[in-house]
């Protein structure tokens, strides 16, 4: 079976890449011409990725290294291509070079248990837009406080300020900036796992939408394009 990819850097790096960055076996399914993969990594982060793909029939791709898959793909000169799926594998050849990459059998990657109505279906009583310019400074910002892996978003007043700390610590420095001051939500603090800003920051993404649902300490971070769609799901922390 011939799968094409029209825009093969679009996919790269609005699609693998951000995968990627969270784990590396992964499970891809082919569902409603759609390609769509749920993965976690171990600070419980959740990724749901979609990608618009026309395919003639449903297919599971478990693929042990998902790094591995993108880089071969970016070695490709084209940026329309026909990848041939057989015999749970995939290949690729054209005037210059060829690839061969195995998938591993069912029930070996284990995916999280959670479906994608669930994922697109959560509730929230908070949501407002990030630029994505505000995660590249909170990426320079942990630099300078290398003891946190927390990041506190701090609601006060219609302004929105993104904090990297640990109140559990009084020793702990701390960073924070305005990420948004259009908000109309009620004053509240949300801490959660700083990982998610290296996360956003493999994305090509202009704008990040979030919602949190303070009552569950749930977070989502969701991005979309013409092609494609990300959401994370970020569990609250103890303060």
């Amino acid at each position: 079976m011939v799968i094409n990819i029209k825009n093969k850097n679009q996919f790269v790096t609005g699609y693998l890449r951000p995968i990627s960055a969270l784990t590396d076996a992964v499970i891809l399914k082919t569902k409603d011409n759609k390609l769509e993969c749920i993965a976690n990594n171990e600070q419980g982060l959740i990724i749901y990725a979609s990608y618009d793909l026309d395919v003639q029939s449903d297919l599971v791709l478990n693929i042990p290294n998902i790094k591995k898959l993108e880089k071969i793909l970016s070695f490709i000169e084209s940026d329309d291509i026909d990848l041939t799926y057989k015999e749970n594998s995939l290949s690729y050849k054209d005037k210059k070079m060829r690839f061969k990459y195995h998938f591993l059998d069912d029930n070996i990657i284990q995916a999280p248990k959670l479906s994608v109505e669930k994922i697109m279906s959560l509730p929230y009583d908070i949501e407002f837009n990030i630029d994505s310019s505000k995660i590249s400074e909170l990426a320079k910002g942990a630099a300078f406080v290398a003891e946190s892996e927390k990041l506190y978003i701090n609601i006060s007043e219609g302004k929105i300020f993104a904090e990297i700390t640990d109140r559990s610590n009084s020793s702990v420095d701390s960073y924070s900036i305005l990420i948004n001051d259009t908000a109309e939500a009620k004053d509240v603090s949300f801490p959660m796992h700083f990982d998610i800003v290296r996360l956003l920051g493999a994305t090509n993404n202009i704008r990040i939408n979030v919602k949190i649902n303070t009552e569950q300490g749930l977070s989502t971070f969701e991005l979309k394009t013409e092609t494609s769609m990300l959401k994370y799901i970020v569990p609250g922390l103890q303060v």
